[in-house]
Protein backbone atom coordinates (compact mmCIF):
# COMPACT_ATOMS: atom_id res chain seq x y z
CA UNK A 1 0.00 0.00 0.00
CA UNK A 2 2.69 2.13 0.80
CA UNK A 3 4.21 2.54 -2.94
CA UNK A 4 0.75 3.00 -4.40
CA UNK A 5 0.32 5.82 -1.78
CA UNK A 6 3.48 7.76 -3.02
CA UNK A 7 2.66 7.50 -6.31
CA UNK A 8 -0.89 9.13 -5.78
CA UNK A 9 0.06 11.81 -3.30
CA UNK A 10 2.86 12.76 -5.84
CA UNK A 11 0.64 12.76 -9.29
CA UNK A 12 -2.54 14.34 -7.08
CA UNK A 13 -0.31 16.89 -5.15
CA UNK A 14 1.53 17.58 -9.06
CA UNK A 15 -2.20 18.69 -10.34
CA UNK A 16 -3.26 20.56 -7.12
CA UNK A 17 0.04 21.97 -7.36
CA UNK A 18 -0.71 23.70 -11.07
CA UNK A 19 -4.09 24.78 -9.80
CA UNK A 20 -2.13 26.76 -7.05
CA UNK A 21 0.34 28.29 -9.55
CA UNK A 22 -2.78 29.65 -11.74
CA UNK A 23 -4.65 30.36 -8.33
CA UNK A 24 -1.27 32.68 -7.76
CA UNK A 25 -0.74 33.74 -11.02
CA UNK A 26 -4.09 35.45 -11.34
CA UNK A 27 -3.61 37.07 -8.09
CA UNK A 28 -0.59 38.39 -8.98
CA UNK A 29 -2.42 40.07 -12.10
CA UNK A 30 -5.14 41.13 -10.05
CA UNK A 31 -2.42 43.20 -7.54
CA UNK A 32 -0.93 44.94 -10.25
CA UNK A 33 -3.94 46.58 -11.50
CA UNK A 34 -5.80 46.57 -8.25
CA UNK A 35 -2.98 46.97 -5.69
CA UNK A 36 -4.33 44.29 -2.91
CA UNK A 37 -3.72 45.87 0.89
CA UNK A 38 -0.43 44.48 1.70
CA UNK A 39 -0.06 41.29 3.86
CA UNK A 40 -2.82 39.58 1.60
CA UNK A 41 -1.30 38.76 -1.23
CA UNK A 42 1.22 36.87 1.04
CA UNK A 43 -0.96 35.04 3.09
CA UNK A 44 -2.67 34.06 -0.52
CA UNK A 45 0.35 32.54 -2.02
CA UNK A 46 1.31 30.88 1.16
CA UNK A 47 -1.70 29.07 0.69
CA UNK A 48 -0.85 28.11 -2.86
CA UNK A 49 2.37 26.54 -1.68
CA UNK A 50 1.08 24.97 1.37
CA UNK A 51 -2.33 23.62 0.90
CA UNK A 52 -1.54 21.13 -2.19
CA UNK A 53 0.53 18.30 -1.01
CA UNK A 54 -2.08 19.16 2.39
CA UNK A 55 -4.54 18.42 -0.21
CA UNK A 56 -2.94 15.29 -1.26
CA UNK A 57 -1.92 13.57 1.93
CA UNK A 58 -5.69 14.27 3.34
CA UNK A 59 -7.02 12.67 -0.17
CA UNK A 60 -4.53 9.93 -0.19
CA UNK A 61 -5.00 9.51 3.79
CA UNK A 62 -8.90 9.53 3.68
CA UNK A 63 -8.64 6.88 0.67
CA UNK A 64 -5.87 4.47 2.28
CA UNK A 65 -5.99 4.55 5.90
CA UNK A 66 -10.01 3.01 6.27
CA UNK A 67 -8.06 -0.53 4.52
CA UNK A 68 -6.23 -0.44 7.70
CA UNK A 69 -9.60 -1.20 10.22
CA UNK A 70 -12.30 -1.66 7.62
CA UNK A 71 -12.80 -5.72 7.09
CA UNK A 72 -11.96 -6.83 3.80
CA UNK A 73 -15.14 -8.15 2.65
CA UNK A 74 -16.75 -4.64 3.41
CA UNK A 75 -14.36 -3.36 1.06
CA UNK A 76 -14.94 -6.05 -1.31
CA UNK A 77 -18.15 -5.65 -1.28
CA UNK A 78 -18.22 -1.87 -1.87
CA UNK A 79 -16.32 -2.20 -5.12
CA UNK A 80 -17.78 -3.19 -8.15
CA UNK A 81 -16.69 -6.46 -9.90
CA UNK A 82 -14.34 -7.47 -10.21
CA UNK A 83 -12.40 -6.53 -7.03
CA UNK A 84 -9.30 -4.02 -7.67
CA UNK A 85 -5.99 -4.10 -5.90
CA UNK A 86 -5.11 -0.79 -7.23
CA UNK A 87 -6.94 2.61 -6.38
CA UNK A 88 -6.87 6.27 -7.07
CA UNK A 89 -5.01 7.12 -9.99
CA UNK A 90 -3.43 3.63 -10.25
CA UNK A 91 -5.71 2.44 -12.42
CA UNK A 92 -5.38 5.82 -15.05
CA UNK A 93 -1.64 4.14 -15.03
CA UNK A 94 -1.34 1.03 -14.75
CA UNK A 95 0.36 0.25 -18.10
CA UNK A 96 2.83 2.50 -16.57
CA UNK A 97 3.46 0.20 -13.44
CA UNK A 98 5.74 -0.65 -11.85
CA UNK A 99 8.06 2.01 -13.66
CA UNK A 100 6.15 4.95 -12.74
CA UNK A 101 5.50 3.91 -8.95
CA UNK A 102 9.44 3.41 -8.55
CA UNK A 103 10.21 6.44 -10.83
CA UNK A 104 7.81 8.42 -8.26
CA UNK A 105 9.27 7.26 -5.14
CA UNK A 106 12.75 8.10 -5.75
CA UNK A 107 11.68 11.39 -6.60
CA UNK A 108 10.13 12.17 -3.47
CA UNK A 109 13.69 10.51 -1.49
CA UNK A 110 15.52 12.69 -4.42
CA UNK A 111 14.06 15.79 -3.90
CA UNK A 112 13.85 15.20 0.26
CA UNK A 113 18.02 15.45 -0.07
CA UNK A 114 18.11 17.96 -2.25
CA UNK A 115 15.93 20.38 -0.37
CA UNK A 116 18.35 19.58 2.49
CA UNK A 117 21.46 20.22 0.56
CA UNK A 118 20.22 23.46 -0.71
CA UNK A 119 19.54 24.61 3.15
CA UNK A 120 23.10 23.20 4.22
CA UNK A 121 24.56 25.05 0.89
CA UNK A 122 22.62 28.35 1.38
CA UNK A 123 24.51 28.68 4.84
CA UNK A 124 27.49 27.59 3.94
CA UNK A 125 27.29 30.25 1.09
CA UNK A 126 26.29 32.71 3.27
CA UNK A 127 29.31 32.18 5.57
CA UNK A 128 31.66 31.48 2.81
CA UNK A 129 30.32 35.51 1.86
CA UNK A 130 31.66 37.28 4.92
CA UNK A 131 34.53 35.40 5.41
CA UNK A 132 35.49 37.02 1.68
CA UNK A 133 34.69 40.44 3.34
CA UNK A 134 37.65 42.80 3.92
CA UNK A 135 37.20 42.87 7.44
CA UNK A 136 39.91 45.85 7.85
CA UNK A 137 37.49 48.55 7.64
CA UNK A 138 37.10 51.02 10.30
CA UNK A 139 35.05 51.31 13.60
CA UNK A 140 31.11 53.25 12.92
CA UNK A 141 30.10 55.72 15.32
CA UNK A 142 29.54 55.11 18.81
CA UNK A 143 26.28 56.88 18.70
CA UNK A 144 24.69 54.26 15.77
CA UNK A 145 26.44 51.27 17.83
CA UNK A 146 24.14 52.55 20.82
CA UNK A 147 21.05 52.74 18.60
CA UNK A 148 21.68 49.55 16.96
CA UNK A 149 22.13 47.82 20.74
CA UNK A 150 19.12 49.40 21.67
CA UNK A 151 17.02 48.76 19.44
CA UNK A 152 17.62 45.00 19.53
CA UNK A 153 17.44 44.29 23.00
CA UNK A 154 14.13 46.28 22.71
CA UNK A 155 13.06 43.27 20.15
CA UNK A 156 15.22 40.67 21.97
CA UNK A 157 17.56 40.17 19.04
CA UNK A 158 20.77 39.24 19.36
CA UNK A 159 23.09 41.28 17.05
CA UNK A 160 26.52 40.62 15.40
CA UNK A 161 28.69 42.97 13.71
CA UNK A 162 30.91 42.71 10.76
CA UNK A 163 33.99 44.62 10.19
CA UNK A 164 33.78 45.69 6.56
CA UNK A 165 32.82 48.80 4.57
CA UNK A 166 30.31 46.53 2.19
CA UNK A 167 26.85 47.33 3.84
CA UNK A 168 25.09 43.83 5.39
CA UNK A 169 22.10 43.78 7.08
CA UNK A 170 20.31 40.74 7.27
CA UNK A 171 18.80 38.06 10.28
CA UNK A 172 20.43 34.78 9.50
CA UNK A 173 19.39 31.75 11.88
CA UNK A 174 15.72 29.48 12.03
CA UNK A 175 15.75 28.56 15.75
CA UNK A 176 17.84 31.66 17.01
CA UNK A 177 17.70 34.09 14.59
CA UNK A 178 20.45 37.18 14.45
CA UNK A 179 21.05 40.58 13.01
CA UNK A 180 24.18 41.02 11.03
CA UNK A 181 25.30 44.18 10.21
CA UNK A 182 27.99 45.73 8.89
CA UNK A 183 30.28 48.70 10.21
CA UNK A 184 29.62 50.34 6.47
CA UNK A 185 25.85 50.35 6.89
CA UNK A 186 26.21 51.89 9.95
CA UNK A 187 28.29 54.87 8.57
CA UNK A 188 26.54 54.89 5.50
CA UNK A 189 22.80 55.52 6.56
CA UNK A 190 21.87 58.26 9.04
CA UNK A 191 20.54 57.96 12.54
CA UNK A 192 16.46 57.82 10.89
CA UNK A 193 17.08 55.79 8.37
CA UNK A 194 19.39 53.02 10.40
CA UNK A 195 16.08 53.01 12.99
CA UNK A 196 13.94 51.90 10.12
CA UNK A 197 16.10 49.18 8.53
CA UNK A 198 16.60 48.24 11.78
CA UNK A 199 12.91 48.21 13.26
CA UNK A 200 12.20 46.13 9.45
CA UNK A 201 15.09 43.65 10.57
CA UNK A 202 13.24 43.28 13.65
CA UNK A 203 9.93 42.95 11.80
CA UNK A 204 11.28 39.43 10.00
CA UNK A 205 12.81 38.84 13.70
CA UNK A 206 9.39 38.71 15.05
CA UNK A 207 7.25 36.85 11.95
CA UNK A 208 9.96 34.50 12.48
CA UNK A 209 10.38 34.58 8.34
CA UNK A 210 13.49 32.37 8.34
CA UNK A 211 11.93 29.24 9.85
CA UNK A 212 8.38 29.91 7.71
CA UNK A 213 10.57 30.01 4.65
CA UNK A 214 12.44 27.00 5.23
CA UNK A 215 9.04 24.58 5.70
CA UNK A 216 7.67 26.32 2.69
CA UNK A 217 10.95 25.70 0.72
CA UNK A 218 10.24 21.84 2.11
CA UNK A 219 6.83 22.16 0.42
CA UNK A 220 7.78 23.56 -3.17
CA UNK A 221 9.35 20.24 -3.41
CA UNK A 222 6.54 17.62 -3.07
CA UNK A 223 5.29 17.99 -6.46
CA UNK A 224 6.52 17.52 -9.95
CA UNK A 225 5.76 20.98 -10.50
CA UNK A 226 8.11 22.10 -7.99
CA UNK A 227 9.78 24.51 -10.08
CA UNK A 228 6.27 26.63 -10.60
CA UNK A 229 6.39 26.05 -6.94
CA UNK A 230 9.58 27.92 -6.18
CA UNK A 231 8.29 31.17 -8.23
CA UNK A 232 5.76 31.41 -6.30
CA UNK A 233 7.80 31.50 -2.94
CA UNK A 234 9.95 34.19 -4.71
CA UNK A 235 6.95 36.12 -5.71
CA UNK A 236 5.78 35.45 -2.06
CA UNK A 237 9.33 36.40 -0.93
CA UNK A 238 8.78 40.26 -2.08
CA UNK A 239 5.57 40.80 -0.39
CA UNK A 240 7.04 39.88 2.95
CA UNK A 241 9.83 42.54 2.46
CA UNK A 242 7.17 45.05 1.63
CA UNK A 243 5.10 43.77 4.88
CA UNK A 244 8.61 44.19 7.12
CA UNK A 245 8.66 47.52 5.47
CA UNK A 246 5.02 48.32 6.47
CA UNK A 247 5.79 47.19 10.17
CA UNK A 248 9.18 49.14 10.30
CA UNK A 249 7.21 52.66 9.06
CA UNK A 250 3.98 51.76 11.78
CA UNK A 251 6.81 52.01 14.17
CA UNK A 252 8.90 54.67 12.78
CA UNK A 253 6.08 56.70 10.68
CA UNK A 254 8.85 57.67 8.27
CA UNK A 255 8.56 55.56 4.99
CA UNK A 256 10.53 58.45 3.15
CA UNK A 257 13.52 57.53 5.90
CA UNK A 258 13.38 54.07 4.99
CA UNK A 259 12.94 54.57 1.08
CA UNK A 260 15.92 56.64 1.67
CA UNK A 261 17.91 54.08 3.02
CA UNK A 262 16.73 51.31 0.95
CA UNK A 263 17.77 53.87 -1.97
CA UNK A 264 21.15 54.47 -0.91
CA UNK A 265 22.30 50.52 0.09
CA UNK A 266 20.93 49.35 -3.13
CA UNK A 267 23.21 51.53 -5.24
CA UNK A 268 26.18 50.36 -2.91
CA UNK A 269 25.27 46.75 -3.80
CA UNK A 270 25.02 47.24 -7.32
CA UNK A 271 28.39 49.32 -7.58
CA UNK A 272 30.59 46.87 -5.46
CA UNK A 273 29.92 43.73 -8.04
CA UNK A 274 32.82 41.45 -6.48
CA UNK A 275 31.06 40.17 -3.27
CA UNK A 276 27.44 39.72 -3.83
CA UNK A 277 24.43 40.80 -1.04
CA UNK A 278 22.95 37.44 0.48
CA UNK A 279 19.48 36.81 -0.94
CA UNK A 280 16.42 36.75 0.39
CA UNK A 281 15.04 33.75 -0.95
CA UNK A 282 17.40 31.95 0.84
CA UNK A 283 16.33 29.31 3.66
CA UNK A 284 17.82 30.78 6.65
CA UNK A 285 18.52 34.49 5.33
CA UNK A 286 16.30 37.72 5.47
CA UNK A 287 17.89 40.82 4.15
CA UNK A 288 17.03 43.94 4.00
CA UNK A 289 18.31 44.92 0.30
CA UNK A 290 16.98 41.78 -1.46
CA UNK A 291 15.39 40.29 -4.97
CA UNK A 292 16.03 42.23 -8.10
CA UNK A 293 15.12 45.47 -9.76
CA UNK A 294 11.16 44.71 -9.94
CA UNK A 295 11.92 43.74 -6.07
CA UNK A 296 13.39 46.68 -5.55
CA UNK A 297 11.02 49.61 -7.24
CA UNK A 298 8.03 47.77 -6.08
CA UNK A 299 9.41 48.05 -2.68
CA UNK A 300 9.76 51.87 -3.01
CA UNK A 301 6.43 52.77 -4.66
CA UNK A 302 5.00 51.51 -1.35
CA UNK A 303 6.95 53.28 0.52
CA UNK A 304 5.88 56.44 -1.40
CA UNK A 305 1.92 55.53 -1.28
CA UNK A 306 2.50 55.05 2.69
CA UNK A 307 4.17 58.70 2.52
CA UNK A 308 0.73 60.25 0.49
CA UNK A 309 -1.38 57.93 3.24
CA UNK A 310 -1.12 58.52 7.23
CA UNK A 311 1.72 56.67 8.06
CA UNK A 312 0.98 56.95 12.12
CA UNK A 313 -1.81 54.93 12.02
CA UNK A 314 -1.04 51.81 10.45
CA UNK A 315 -0.55 48.64 12.31
CA UNK A 316 1.24 46.23 12.03
CA UNK A 317 -1.01 43.66 12.29
CA UNK A 318 0.21 41.59 9.40
CA UNK A 319 3.10 40.46 11.45
CA UNK A 320 1.61 36.19 12.07
CA UNK A 321 3.51 33.94 13.44
CA UNK A 322 4.08 30.68 12.12
CA UNK A 323 2.72 28.60 14.63
CA UNK A 324 -0.63 30.30 13.94
CA UNK A 325 -0.12 29.55 10.45
CA UNK A 326 0.78 26.14 11.30
CA UNK A 327 -2.24 25.53 13.48
CA UNK A 328 -4.37 26.92 10.74
CA UNK A 329 -3.04 24.67 8.03
CA UNK A 330 -2.80 21.49 10.29
CA UNK A 331 -5.98 21.44 12.83
CA UNK A 332 -9.20 21.77 9.65
CA UNK A 333 -7.34 18.93 8.05
CA UNK A 334 -7.06 16.97 10.52
CA UNK A 335 -10.35 17.41 12.32
CA UNK A 336 -12.17 16.88 9.13
CA UNK A 337 -9.89 13.79 8.88
CA UNK A 338 -11.32 12.07 11.80
CA UNK A 339 -14.56 13.31 11.09
CA UNK A 340 -14.55 11.25 7.59
CA UNK A 341 -12.27 8.11 9.71
CA UNK A 342 -15.43 8.44 12.17
CA UNK A 343 -18.64 8.66 10.18
CA UNK A 344 -17.87 7.56 6.57
CA UNK A 345 -14.52 5.78 5.68
CA UNK A 346 -15.19 4.87 2.65
CA UNK A 347 -17.06 8.00 1.25
CA UNK A 348 -13.71 9.36 0.23
CA UNK A 349 -13.17 6.14 -1.78
CA UNK A 350 -16.24 6.03 -3.32
CA UNK A 351 -16.14 9.58 -4.70
CA UNK A 352 -12.53 9.16 -6.03
CA UNK A 353 -13.00 5.75 -7.83
CA UNK A 354 -16.27 7.91 -8.90
CA UNK A 355 -14.42 10.61 -10.45
CA UNK A 356 -12.22 8.51 -12.13
CA UNK A 357 -14.33 5.99 -13.47
CA UNK A 358 -15.64 9.20 -15.24
CA UNK A 359 -11.86 9.83 -16.62
CA UNK A 360 -11.61 6.19 -17.81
Amino acid sequence: MLIPAIENFVLFSTVFAIAGFVVAFALRRVNATSDLRVGVLERLYTATIVIPPLAAVWLVAAVFLPQLWVSPQTIEAAHAAPYHQLHLLGELTITLEPTLSYALALFVVATGLFAIWSSAAGAWRIGRVIRRLDMNASAPQAEQVALVNEIAERHGLAVGLVMTDYPLSFVWGVRRSKLILSSGLLRILTTQELTGVLEHEAAHHQRQDNLLKLLLSFFTYSSLAFPLTRLILRWRATEVEAICDEAAVARTSAPLDLAEALVKLRRQTTIVHATPQPNATNAIVSGFVSGNSLTFEYRVSRLLTLFDSSPGLIESKNILSPNKIAWLFLTVPLLSLLGVFVFAPLSVHHAAETFIEILK
